[in-house]
Protein backbone atom coordinates (compact mmCIF):
# COMPACT_ATOMS: atom_id res chain seq x y z
CA UNK A 1 0.00 0.00 0.00
CA UNK A 2 1.14 3.13 -0.74
CA UNK A 3 1.70 5.63 1.99
CA UNK A 4 1.44 8.94 3.13
CA UNK A 5 2.82 11.16 6.35
CA UNK A 6 2.04 14.84 6.82
CA UNK A 7 5.15 16.57 8.71
CA UNK A 8 4.60 19.94 9.84
CA UNK A 9 2.49 21.57 6.88
CA UNK A 10 2.88 18.52 4.22
CA UNK A 11 5.91 16.71 3.22
CA UNK A 12 5.34 13.82 0.67
CA UNK A 13 7.71 10.94 0.47
CA UNK A 14 10.39 10.84 -2.36
CA UNK A 15 12.04 7.59 -2.04
CA UNK A 16 10.60 6.00 0.95
CA UNK A 17 7.30 5.92 2.32
CA UNK A 18 6.19 5.90 5.97
CA UNK A 19 3.05 5.26 7.77
CA UNK A 20 -0.27 6.99 6.22
CA UNK A 21 -1.72 9.33 9.18
CA UNK A 22 -5.81 8.79 9.83
CA UNK A 23 -7.84 11.81 8.47
CA UNK A 24 -8.14 12.68 12.43
CA UNK A 25 -4.20 12.87 12.58
CA UNK A 26 -3.78 14.47 9.91
CA UNK A 27 -5.61 17.47 11.25
CA UNK A 28 -3.97 17.13 14.55
CA UNK A 29 -0.39 17.88 13.04
CA UNK A 30 -1.50 20.90 11.10
CA UNK A 31 -1.63 24.46 12.60
CA UNK A 32 -4.37 26.97 13.89
CA UNK A 33 -4.08 28.77 10.30
CA UNK A 34 -7.60 28.88 8.84
CA UNK A 35 -6.40 28.62 5.66
CA UNK A 36 -4.22 25.34 6.77
CA UNK A 37 -7.57 24.30 8.20
CA UNK A 38 -9.63 24.94 5.16
CA UNK A 39 -7.21 22.93 3.15
CA UNK A 40 -6.96 20.41 5.81
CA UNK A 41 -10.74 19.59 5.72
CA UNK A 42 -10.16 19.52 2.03
CA UNK A 43 -7.70 17.07 2.96
CA UNK A 44 -10.33 14.99 4.88
CA UNK A 45 -12.95 14.85 2.30
CA UNK A 46 -10.30 13.54 -0.80
CA UNK A 47 -9.65 10.29 1.30
CA UNK A 48 -12.84 8.97 -0.97
CA UNK A 49 -9.63 8.87 -3.07
CA UNK A 50 -7.41 7.05 -0.80
CA UNK A 51 -9.94 4.66 0.56
CA UNK A 52 -7.76 1.59 0.87
CA UNK A 53 -8.53 -2.00 -1.11
CA UNK A 54 -7.22 -3.26 1.92
CA UNK A 55 -10.32 -2.76 4.13
CA UNK A 56 -12.38 -5.52 2.11
CA UNK A 57 -9.86 -8.12 2.50
CA UNK A 58 -8.05 -9.51 6.01
CA UNK A 59 -4.00 -8.45 6.28
CA UNK A 60 -2.13 -8.61 2.86
CA UNK A 61 -4.77 -10.58 1.01
CA UNK A 62 -5.86 -8.70 -1.70
CA UNK A 63 -6.41 -11.31 -4.72
CA UNK A 64 -3.97 -11.34 -7.32
CA UNK A 65 -3.97 -11.52 -10.65
CA UNK A 66 -7.70 -10.86 -11.36
CA UNK A 67 -10.45 -8.33 -11.36
CA UNK A 68 -11.14 -5.76 -8.88
CA UNK A 69 -13.88 -3.61 -8.26
CA UNK A 70 -14.14 -0.07 -6.31
CA UNK A 71 -15.75 3.33 -7.29
CA UNK A 72 -15.13 7.16 -7.22
CA UNK A 73 -17.39 10.09 -7.40
CA UNK A 74 -17.42 11.91 -10.22
CA UNK A 75 -17.09 15.81 -10.89
CA UNK A 76 -21.22 15.57 -11.95
CA UNK A 77 -21.65 13.89 -8.58
CA UNK A 78 -22.19 10.61 -9.61
CA UNK A 79 -20.54 7.64 -8.26
CA UNK A 80 -18.99 5.41 -11.65
CA UNK A 81 -17.08 1.90 -10.39
CA UNK A 82 -13.73 1.31 -12.19
CA UNK A 83 -11.84 -1.55 -11.70
CA UNK A 84 -8.17 -2.96 -10.75
CA UNK A 85 -5.93 -5.91 -10.51
CA UNK A 86 -2.80 -6.34 -8.63
CA UNK A 87 0.18 -8.59 -9.77
CA UNK A 88 1.46 -11.57 -8.22
CA UNK A 89 4.83 -10.43 -7.79
CA UNK A 90 3.60 -7.14 -6.04
CA UNK A 91 5.39 -5.71 -2.95
CA UNK A 92 4.43 -2.96 -0.80
CA UNK A 93 8.06 -2.13 -0.24
CA UNK A 94 9.00 -1.77 -4.11
CA UNK A 95 7.97 1.18 -6.63
CA UNK A 96 5.42 -0.66 -8.96
CA UNK A 97 4.68 0.55 -12.69
CA UNK A 98 1.32 1.40 -13.10
CA UNK A 99 -1.31 0.97 -16.40
CA UNK A 100 -4.00 2.58 -17.32
CA UNK A 101 -6.55 0.71 -19.77
CA UNK A 102 -9.06 2.98 -21.61
CA UNK A 103 -11.41 0.64 -22.84
CA UNK A 104 -13.45 1.13 -26.46
CA UNK A 105 -17.24 2.08 -26.99
CA UNK A 106 -17.25 4.68 -24.62
CA UNK A 107 -20.32 6.91 -25.88
CA UNK A 108 -23.18 4.96 -24.49
CA UNK A 109 -25.55 5.65 -22.11
CA UNK A 110 -24.76 2.91 -19.48
CA UNK A 111 -21.79 2.56 -17.57
CA UNK A 112 -19.09 -0.33 -18.97
CA UNK A 113 -19.22 -3.55 -16.83
CA UNK A 114 -16.73 -6.28 -16.90
CA UNK A 115 -16.57 -9.71 -15.26
CA UNK A 116 -13.26 -11.42 -13.60
CA UNK A 117 -13.04 -13.90 -16.26
CA UNK A 118 -12.26 -11.17 -18.79
CA UNK A 119 -8.79 -10.27 -17.76
CA UNK A 120 -7.86 -13.38 -19.39
CA UNK A 121 -9.33 -13.09 -22.67
CA UNK A 122 -7.68 -9.74 -23.26
CA UNK A 123 -4.97 -9.28 -25.29
CA UNK A 124 -1.86 -7.31 -23.64
CA UNK A 125 -3.12 -7.57 -20.19
CA UNK A 126 -2.38 -11.01 -18.83
CA UNK A 127 1.17 -10.12 -20.47
CA UNK A 128 1.26 -6.95 -18.45
CA UNK A 129 0.13 -8.49 -15.22
CA UNK A 130 2.53 -10.98 -15.45
CA UNK A 131 5.35 -8.48 -16.01
CA UNK A 132 4.40 -7.07 -12.82
CA UNK A 133 2.43 -4.33 -13.54
CA UNK A 134 -0.62 -2.78 -11.30
CA UNK A 135 -3.60 -1.89 -13.91
CA UNK A 136 -6.40 -0.20 -13.84
CA UNK A 137 -9.25 0.27 -15.82
CA UNK A 138 -11.75 3.26 -15.88
CA UNK A 139 -15.32 3.02 -16.84
CA UNK A 140 -16.99 5.13 -19.49
CA UNK A 141 -20.25 6.35 -20.62
CA UNK A 142 -22.13 9.42 -22.18
CA UNK A 143 -21.55 12.09 -19.90
CA UNK A 144 -18.10 10.85 -18.74
CA UNK A 145 -16.08 9.77 -21.99
CA UNK A 146 -12.04 10.00 -22.52
CA UNK A 147 -12.23 13.39 -23.73
CA UNK A 148 -15.07 15.56 -21.65
CA UNK A 149 -13.90 16.99 -18.96
CA UNK A 150 -15.84 14.63 -16.32
CA UNK A 151 -14.36 11.75 -17.76
CA UNK A 152 -11.04 13.16 -18.04
CA UNK A 153 -11.10 14.03 -14.54
CA UNK A 154 -12.27 10.57 -13.52
CA UNK A 155 -9.40 8.91 -15.19
CA UNK A 156 -7.25 11.22 -13.33
CA UNK A 157 -8.52 10.75 -9.69
CA UNK A 158 -8.52 6.93 -10.79
CA UNK A 159 -4.76 6.99 -11.23
CA UNK A 160 -4.82 9.36 -7.89
CA UNK A 161 -6.58 6.16 -5.82
CA UNK A 162 -4.43 3.84 -7.20
CA UNK A 163 -1.65 5.93 -5.88
CA UNK A 164 -2.83 6.36 -2.20
CA UNK A 165 -3.58 2.66 -2.27
CA UNK A 166 -0.57 1.14 -3.84
CA UNK A 167 3.12 1.47 -3.89
CA UNK A 168 3.03 3.01 -7.45
CA UNK A 169 6.15 4.12 -9.70
CA UNK A 170 5.62 7.75 -10.40
CA UNK A 171 7.62 7.77 -12.87
CA UNK A 172 6.49 4.91 -15.00
CA UNK A 173 2.89 5.37 -14.99
CA UNK A 174 1.13 4.33 -18.59
CA UNK A 175 -2.08 5.04 -20.67
CA UNK A 176 -3.07 2.97 -23.35
CA UNK A 177 -6.47 1.67 -25.19
CA UNK A 178 -7.88 0.45 -28.28
CA UNK A 179 -10.61 2.54 -30.49
CA UNK A 180 -11.84 5.07 -28.36
CA UNK A 181 -9.66 4.11 -25.70
CA UNK A 182 -6.21 5.09 -27.86
CA UNK A 183 -8.37 8.67 -28.87
CA UNK A 184 -8.50 9.22 -25.33
CA UNK A 185 -5.10 8.98 -24.83
CA UNK A 186 -4.33 10.90 -27.74
CA UNK A 187 -6.37 13.58 -25.67
CA UNK A 188 -4.96 13.11 -22.49
CA UNK A 189 -1.54 13.66 -24.42
CA UNK A 190 -2.66 17.07 -25.34
CA UNK A 191 -4.59 18.68 -22.21
CA UNK A 192 -2.94 16.52 -18.95
CA UNK A 193 0.08 14.56 -19.69
CA UNK A 194 1.34 15.52 -16.49
CA UNK A 195 0.62 12.41 -14.53
CA UNK A 196 1.91 9.76 -17.42
CA UNK A 197 5.34 8.82 -18.85
CA UNK A 198 4.06 7.93 -22.14
CA UNK A 199 0.86 6.56 -24.15
CA UNK A 200 0.03 3.19 -26.24
CA UNK A 201 -2.86 4.38 -28.83
CA UNK A 202 -3.95 1.46 -30.39
CA UNK A 203 -6.42 1.65 -33.71
CA UNK A 204 -7.63 5.07 -32.63
CA UNK A 205 -8.10 9.06 -33.76
CA UNK A 206 -5.95 11.61 -32.91
CA UNK A 207 -8.95 14.80 -33.21
CA UNK A 208 -12.06 12.67 -31.56
CA UNK A 209 -11.41 15.10 -28.22
CA UNK A 210 -11.62 18.29 -30.81
CA UNK A 211 -14.72 16.02 -32.85
CA UNK A 212 -16.45 14.59 -30.55
CA UNK A 213 -15.92 16.88 -27.76
CA UNK A 214 -15.01 20.31 -28.82
CA UNK A 215 -12.06 20.23 -27.21
CA UNK A 216 -8.98 22.33 -27.56
CA UNK A 217 -6.27 19.83 -28.47
CA UNK A 218 -2.94 20.45 -30.73
CA UNK A 219 -0.80 18.39 -31.95
CA UNK A 220 2.69 20.30 -30.58
CA UNK A 221 1.86 18.92 -27.46
CA UNK A 222 2.08 15.69 -28.04
CA UNK A 223 5.91 16.31 -28.33
CA UNK A 224 6.12 15.94 -24.15
CA UNK A 225 5.18 12.56 -24.09
CA UNK A 226 6.75 9.38 -26.16
CA UNK A 227 4.07 7.00 -27.67
CA UNK A 228 3.82 3.72 -29.85
CA UNK A 229 1.02 4.25 -32.24
CA UNK A 230 -1.03 1.53 -34.03
CA UNK A 231 -3.34 1.48 -37.38
CA UNK A 232 -4.53 -1.63 -39.78
CA UNK A 233 -5.65 -1.48 -42.92
CA UNK A 234 -8.89 -2.85 -43.30
CA UNK A 235 -10.12 -0.84 -40.37
CA UNK A 236 -13.43 0.10 -41.22
CA UNK A 237 -13.74 2.96 -38.52
CA UNK A 238 -9.29 4.25 -38.86
CA UNK A 239 -7.48 2.60 -41.78
CA UNK A 240 -4.03 3.05 -41.84
CA UNK A 241 -3.80 4.56 -45.62
CA UNK A 242 -6.04 7.37 -44.10
CA UNK A 243 -4.38 7.80 -40.77
CA UNK A 244 -0.98 7.70 -41.50
CA UNK A 245 -1.03 10.65 -42.83
CA UNK A 246 -2.31 12.92 -39.26
CA UNK A 247 0.39 10.40 -37.64
CA UNK A 248 3.50 12.24 -39.96
CA UNK A 249 1.76 15.68 -39.11
CA UNK A 250 2.09 14.82 -35.77
CA UNK A 251 5.84 13.93 -36.23
CA UNK A 252 6.27 16.98 -38.08
CA UNK A 253 4.69 19.12 -35.25
CA UNK A 254 7.67 17.63 -32.78
CA UNK A 255 5.60 14.05 -31.21
CA UNK A 256 7.77 11.21 -30.74
CA UNK A 257 5.78 8.28 -31.90
CA UNK A 258 6.47 4.63 -32.26
CA UNK A 259 4.31 3.73 -35.23
CA UNK A 260 3.17 0.26 -37.00
CA UNK A 261 0.84 -0.59 -39.27
CA UNK A 262 -0.81 -4.11 -40.05
CA UNK A 263 -1.88 -5.53 -42.99
CA UNK A 264 -5.09 -7.97 -43.10
CA UNK A 265 -6.54 -6.61 -40.08
CA UNK A 266 -10.12 -4.94 -39.56
CA UNK A 267 -11.13 -2.76 -36.32
CA UNK A 268 -10.14 -5.20 -33.58
CA UNK A 269 -7.04 -6.08 -31.66
CA UNK A 270 -6.46 -9.25 -32.60
CA UNK A 271 -3.34 -7.88 -34.08
CA UNK A 272 -1.76 -6.95 -30.88
CA UNK A 273 0.17 -10.24 -29.77
CA UNK A 274 2.69 -9.97 -33.06
CA UNK A 275 3.70 -6.48 -31.10
CA UNK A 276 3.33 -8.02 -27.51
CA UNK A 277 6.89 -8.00 -26.87
CA UNK A 278 8.02 -4.80 -28.46
CA UNK A 279 5.20 -3.17 -26.27
CA UNK A 280 6.71 -4.75 -22.91
CA UNK A 281 9.83 -3.41 -24.47
CA UNK A 282 8.95 0.23 -25.03
CA UNK A 283 7.43 0.23 -21.43
CA UNK A 284 10.31 -0.86 -19.59
CA UNK A 285 12.89 1.47 -21.67
CA UNK A 286 10.29 4.47 -20.66
CA UNK A 287 10.24 6.73 -17.94
CA UNK A 288 9.17 10.41 -17.14
CA UNK A 289 11.34 12.91 -16.39
CA UNK A 290 11.22 14.57 -12.94
CA UNK A 291 11.68 18.09 -14.27
CA UNK A 292 11.80 18.62 -17.93
CA UNK A 293 14.54 21.70 -19.05
CA UNK A 294 12.32 22.40 -21.80
CA UNK A 295 8.60 21.86 -22.60
CA UNK A 296 6.84 22.96 -25.64
CA UNK A 297 2.76 23.45 -25.10
CA UNK A 298 -0.02 24.53 -27.26
CA UNK A 299 -3.45 25.99 -25.80
CA UNK A 300 -6.47 26.76 -26.54
CA UNK A 301 -8.07 26.18 -23.24
CA UNK A 302 -6.46 26.18 -19.73
CA UNK A 303 -4.24 23.13 -19.29
CA UNK A 304 -0.68 22.69 -18.78
CA UNK A 305 2.02 20.43 -18.46
CA UNK A 306 4.49 19.37 -16.04
CA UNK A 307 5.62 22.27 -14.50
CA UNK A 308 3.78 25.04 -17.13
CA UNK A 309 0.46 25.93 -16.81
CA UNK A 310 -1.50 27.86 -19.45
CA UNK A 311 -4.45 29.75 -17.15
CA UNK A 312 -5.94 31.95 -19.81
CA UNK A 313 -5.13 33.00 -23.81
CA UNK A 314 -5.31 37.09 -25.12
CA UNK A 315 -7.00 36.13 -28.61
CA UNK A 316 -5.37 39.37 -29.89
CA UNK A 317 -2.32 40.51 -30.87
CA UNK A 318 -0.56 37.38 -33.02
CA UNK A 319 3.11 38.14 -31.83
CA UNK A 320 4.57 35.06 -34.32
CA UNK A 321 3.76 33.34 -37.04
CA UNK A 322 0.68 31.65 -36.13
CA UNK A 323 1.03 28.03 -37.36
CA UNK A 324 -1.61 24.95 -36.97
CA UNK A 325 -0.50 21.57 -37.57
CA UNK A 326 -4.03 20.64 -38.96
CA UNK A 327 -5.29 19.04 -42.52
CA UNK A 328 -8.32 17.97 -44.11
CA UNK A 329 -9.72 14.41 -43.49
CA UNK A 330 -11.53 12.16 -46.13
CA UNK A 331 -14.12 10.53 -44.04
CA UNK A 332 -15.21 6.34 -45.69
CA UNK A 333 -17.06 5.85 -42.59
CA UNK A 334 -19.94 3.82 -42.87
CA UNK A 335 -22.06 4.93 -39.78
CA UNK A 336 -26.23 3.90 -39.12
CA UNK A 337 -25.90 6.53 -35.82
CA UNK A 338 -26.89 3.63 -33.30
CA UNK A 339 -25.56 2.19 -29.96
CA UNK A 340 -25.78 -1.45 -29.47
CA UNK A 341 -25.87 -2.70 -26.20
CA UNK A 342 -22.81 -5.00 -25.82
CA UNK A 343 -24.55 -6.98 -22.83
CA UNK A 344 -28.09 -8.29 -25.19
CA UNK A 345 -27.69 -11.76 -25.26
CA UNK A 346 -30.68 -12.35 -27.50
CA UNK A 347 -30.41 -12.94 -31.38
CA UNK A 348 -30.47 -9.28 -33.78
CA UNK A 349 -28.75 -6.39 -32.11
CA UNK A 350 -30.19 -4.35 -29.60
CA UNK A 351 -30.25 -0.33 -30.02
CA UNK A 352 -29.55 1.43 -26.98
CA UNK A 353 -29.15 5.16 -27.88
CA UNK A 354 -29.30 7.12 -31.19
CA UNK A 355 -26.46 9.43 -32.02
CA UNK A 356 -27.23 13.27 -33.20
CA UNK A 357 -26.65 14.81 -36.42
CA UNK A 358 -27.88 13.51 -39.89
CA UNK A 359 -27.31 9.77 -39.55
CA UNK A 360 -29.33 6.90 -40.76
CA UNK A 361 -30.80 5.86 -37.66
CA UNK A 362 -32.63 9.28 -37.01
CA UNK A 363 -33.04 9.66 -40.20
CA UNK A 364 -35.28 6.46 -39.88
CA UNK A 365 -36.43 7.12 -36.28
CA UNK A 366 -34.53 3.99 -34.36
CA UNK A 367 -35.75 4.30 -31.23
CA UNK A 368 -33.69 2.84 -27.86
CA UNK A 369 -35.37 -0.84 -27.81
CA UNK A 370 -35.51 -1.77 -31.37
CA UNK A 371 -33.82 -4.49 -32.02
CA UNK A 372 -32.28 -5.13 -35.57
CA UNK A 373 -32.87 -8.72 -37.21
CA UNK A 374 -32.10 -8.15 -41.25
CA UNK A 375 -29.49 -6.50 -43.02
CA UNK A 376 -30.19 -6.30 -47.24
CA UNK A 377 -32.28 -9.18 -46.85
CA UNK A 378 -29.65 -11.43 -44.67
CA UNK A 379 -30.60 -12.55 -41.20
CA UNK A 380 -28.01 -10.60 -38.35
CA UNK A 381 -28.03 -12.73 -34.81
CA UNK A 382 -24.69 -10.03 -33.94
CA UNK A 383 -22.90 -7.05 -34.84
CA UNK A 384 -20.37 -9.39 -36.53
CA UNK A 385 -22.81 -10.61 -39.05
CA UNK A 386 -23.96 -6.89 -39.72
CA UNK A 387 -20.63 -5.42 -40.48
CA UNK A 388 -19.81 -8.59 -43.11
CA UNK A 389 -22.29 -7.86 -45.13
CA UNK A 390 -21.43 -3.43 -44.54
CA UNK A 391 -17.82 -4.37 -45.42
CA UNK A 392 -18.78 -4.85 -49.22
CA UNK A 393 -20.27 -1.19 -49.31
CA UNK A 394 -19.03 1.97 -50.04
CA UNK A 395 -20.26 5.48 -49.18
CA UNK A 396 -23.79 6.63 -50.32
CA UNK A 397 -24.84 3.11 -51.07
CA UNK A 398 -28.68 2.58 -50.33
CA UNK A 399 -29.81 -0.29 -48.00
CA UNK A 400 -32.49 -2.21 -46.43
CA UNK A 401 -32.69 -3.11 -42.99
CA UNK A 402 -35.63 -4.67 -40.69
CA UNK A 403 -36.27 -3.89 -37.19
CA UNK A 404 -38.44 -5.73 -34.67
CA UNK A 405 -39.81 -2.97 -32.08
CA UNK A 406 -42.24 -4.28 -29.59
CA UNK A 407 -44.99 -6.87 -31.96
CA UNK A 408 -43.75 -4.87 -35.35
CA UNK A 409 -41.66 -5.78 -37.80
CA UNK A 410 -40.48 -2.80 -39.53
CA UNK A 411 -38.49 -2.47 -43.05
CA UNK A 412 -36.97 0.57 -43.19
CA UNK A 413 -34.59 2.11 -46.56
CA UNK A 414 -32.10 4.55 -46.35
CA UNK A 415 -28.36 5.00 -47.52
CA UNK A 416 -25.32 5.91 -45.72
CA UNK A 417 -23.99 9.35 -45.94
CA UNK A 418 -21.69 10.21 -48.94
CA UNK A 419 -17.80 10.46 -48.45
CA UNK A 420 -17.05 13.69 -46.35
CA UNK A 421 -14.03 15.77 -45.63
CA UNK A 422 -13.63 17.12 -42.04
CA UNK A 423 -10.91 19.00 -40.59
CA UNK A 424 -8.64 16.69 -38.42
CA UNK A 425 -8.85 19.06 -35.74
CA UNK A 426 -12.03 21.79 -35.67
CA UNK A 427 -11.36 24.82 -34.21
CA UNK A 428 -13.29 26.66 -31.47
CA UNK A 429 -10.95 29.52 -31.30
CA UNK A 430 -7.24 30.72 -31.02
CA UNK A 431 -4.68 28.74 -29.20
CA UNK A 432 -1.20 30.09 -27.45
CA UNK A 433 1.68 28.03 -28.74
CA UNK A 434 4.48 28.25 -25.49
CA UNK A 435 7.79 27.12 -25.93
CA UNK A 436 9.74 27.23 -22.26
CA UNK A 437 13.36 25.88 -20.95
CA UNK A 438 14.92 26.81 -17.57
CA UNK A 439 18.69 26.70 -16.27
CA UNK A 440 20.40 28.36 -13.38
CA UNK A 441 17.23 30.05 -11.98
CA UNK A 442 16.75 31.53 -15.56
CA UNK A 443 13.33 31.23 -17.54
CA UNK A 444 13.34 31.70 -21.31
CA UNK A 445 9.42 31.74 -22.93
CA UNK A 446 8.38 32.58 -25.82
CA UNK A 447 4.63 32.52 -27.51
CA UNK A 448 2.58 33.80 -30.29
CA UNK A 449 0.01 35.41 -28.40
CA UNK A 450 0.09 36.89 -25.00
CA UNK A 451 -1.54 34.93 -22.00
CA UNK A 452 -1.24 33.85 -18.41
CA UNK A 453 0.98 31.18 -17.04
CA UNK A 454 1.99 29.23 -14.12
CA UNK A 455 5.82 28.04 -13.35
CA UNK A 456 5.57 25.51 -10.30
CA UNK A 457 8.65 25.88 -9.16
CA UNK A 458 10.78 22.86 -6.91
CA UNK A 459 14.26 23.28 -5.50
CA UNK A 460 15.57 21.20 -7.91
CA UNK A 461 14.69 23.40 -10.67
CA UNK A 462 15.26 26.52 -8.69
CA UNK A 463 17.55 27.84 -6.03
CA UNK A 464 15.12 30.07 -3.40
CA UNK A 465 18.34 31.31 -1.98
CA UNK A 466 18.91 33.53 -5.15
CA UNK A 467 16.42 35.72 -7.93
CA UNK A 468 14.47 33.69 -10.31
CA UNK A 469 14.01 35.39 -13.67
CA UNK A 470 12.22 35.34 -16.28
CA UNK A 471 12.10 36.31 -19.76
CA UNK A 472 9.64 36.35 -22.63
CA UNK A 473 9.95 36.97 -26.26
CA UNK A 474 13.26 38.70 -25.06
CA UNK A 475 11.33 40.89 -22.49
CA UNK A 476 12.18 40.77 -18.96
CA UNK A 477 8.84 39.79 -17.22
CA UNK A 478 9.84 38.63 -13.66
CA UNK A 479 13.34 39.01 -11.92
CA UNK A 480 13.28 38.12 -8.06
CA UNK A 481 12.58 35.87 -4.96
CA UNK A 482 9.94 33.29 -4.87
CA UNK A 483 9.50 32.01 -1.71
CA UNK A 484 8.75 28.21 -0.90
CA UNK A 485 4.88 28.26 0.18
CA UNK A 486 3.76 25.71 2.37
CA UNK A 487 0.14 26.19 1.87
CA UNK A 488 0.89 25.67 -1.70
CA UNK A 489 2.67 22.26 -1.38
CA UNK A 490 -0.47 21.24 0.38
CA UNK A 491 -2.60 21.97 -1.94
CA UNK A 492 -0.68 20.75 -5.27
CA UNK A 493 -0.08 17.56 -2.25
CA UNK A 494 -3.78 16.97 -2.47
CA UNK A 495 -4.82 18.20 -5.77
CA UNK A 496 -2.32 16.25 -7.73
CA UNK A 497 -1.10 13.33 -5.52
CA UNK A 498 2.71 13.05 -7.26
CA UNK A 499 5.12 11.87 -4.54
CA UNK A 500 8.21 12.53 -6.92
CA UNK A 501 7.33 15.86 -7.79
CA UNK A 502 6.14 18.31 -4.94
CA UNK A 503 6.40 21.84 -6.21
CA UNK A 504 6.71 24.31 -3.34
CA UNK A 505 5.32 27.41 -5.08
CA UNK A 506 3.41 28.72 -8.01
CA UNK A 507 4.99 32.14 -10.24
CA UNK A 508 1.96 33.80 -11.60
CA UNK A 509 2.80 35.33 -14.98
CA UNK A 510 0.59 38.26 -16.58
CA UNK A 511 2.01 38.51 -20.61
CA UNK A 512 -0.43 40.34 -21.01
CA UNK A 513 1.79 43.48 -19.33
CA UNK A 514 4.04 42.68 -22.42
CA UNK A 515 1.72 44.73 -24.63
CA UNK A 516 2.44 48.20 -24.80
CA UNK A 517 6.46 47.62 -24.26
CA UNK A 518 6.45 45.58 -27.61
CA UNK A 519 4.19 48.70 -29.10
CA UNK A 520 6.78 51.05 -28.10
CA UNK A 521 9.53 48.88 -29.40
CA UNK A 522 7.93 48.49 -32.64
CA UNK A 523 6.86 52.46 -33.04
CA UNK A 524 10.76 52.73 -32.09
CA UNK A 525 11.47 51.03 -35.01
Amino acid sequence: MRLITILSLVLLQTAAYAAEPTAQEASGILSDDPDIQALTNVLKDSYWLAGSPAASFPGDSIPRDTLLMDSILYADSVERHFYYAVPESYDPEVLTPLFVWLHGGVSTAELSTMEPGDIDDWVLIPRLLEEGYLIAFPCGQMGATWWDPVGEEGILNIVKWMKFNFTVDDSRVFVGGFSDGASGCFSLMMLHPSPFAGYLAFSGHPGVAALDGDRATYLPSLSNRPGMVTHSDEDGLYPARQMAHSIALAESAGARIEYHTFEGYEHDPSYLPLLEDRIVEWLEETRRERFPVSIVWEAGEPSGCDWLMVDSIIPWPVLTEDVDFNTLMVSERLQFGFYPDWDYQGDGILVSGVAEGDLPASRLGFREGDVITCFQGIEVKGLDELWEVQSGMAPGDSFAITVQRGSESLELRDRFNPRGYYWLLPRQGPSVRVEASHTDNQFDISVNRLCRLGLLLHPEMVDFGRDVTVTCNGYLVFSGRVEPDDLFLLEDAISEGDAEREYQARLELDLEKLLLPMMYADLSD
